[in-house]
């Protein structure tokens, strides 16, 4: 297998060099580019062509699971490499995409793991997140769902398309559209039509 290409995101000079030092010496990592805030991962992305993208979660621009849903969006496996601990907050970024978290405390043999590890298209997640994860799973939506997104998941329970929901809410379709891709995240399903089978089961086991 070649080189793992890495885009590097951290607004630490300390970490990356440490890993530009290590792919120095490690002909199996490469570091393509590295971005110290969320802006520049963007620009980076659009003419960079990474196997894995490197990311903390502590950066100028992060805005938590919408910022992970985005960079997802270039189809390259993110890892959380960082020093926030494991909980609520990182399982939200897993469940927005992230497919691997590693702690920075970690020796740069574990990185190269983790990240060769993305690249073939498997997870990289500590027992702990994988239990947490599990936990969230076996909660409703009541319990994971803001007041809001619970108010669109009740109505899509009940058939409305998207746009009835929005004329029902007197919100933008657009609107409805983001609450109803984080209500798909956070409840774990793949895509809008097994939300509302979801969305619809529930009603039903409700009565």
């Amino acid at each position: 297998m070649s080189a793992t290409r890495v885009l590097v995101v951290d607004d630490h000079p300390v970490v990356v060099e440490g890993i530009e030092r290590f792919a120095a010496v490690e002909p199996r990592l490469e570091v393509i580019g590295t971005a110290g805030t969320i802006e520049q991962a963007e620009a980076r992305l659009a003419d960079a062509t990474p196997h894995v993208l490197s990311l903390d979660v502590q950066l100028p621009g992060m805005r938590g699971p919408r910022t992970v849903e985005a960079l997802a969006r270039h189809e390259v496996p993110i890892l959380l490499f960082t020093l926030h601990p494991i909980d609520e907050a990182v399982a939200a970024l897993v469940r927005a995409g992230a497919r691997g978290y590693l702690a920075k405390a970690s020796p740069m043999d574990a990185y190269l793991e983790a990240v060769e590890a993305l690249r073939t298209g498997e997870r990289r997640l500590p027992e702990a997140l994988e239990a947490l994860l599990a936990a969230d799973e076996a909660r409703g939506p009541e319990e994971l769902l803001t007041p809001r997104e619970l108010e669109v998941f009740r109505l899509l329970a009940r058939g409305l398309s998207t746009k009835e929901v929005a004329f029902e809410l007197g919100r933008s379709a657009s609107t409805v559209y983001t609450h109803a891709e984080r209500i798909r995240k956070k409840l774990g399903v793949d895509t809008a039509a097994e939300l509302v089978r979801y969305a619809e089961r529930w009603r039903f086991d409700r009565g």
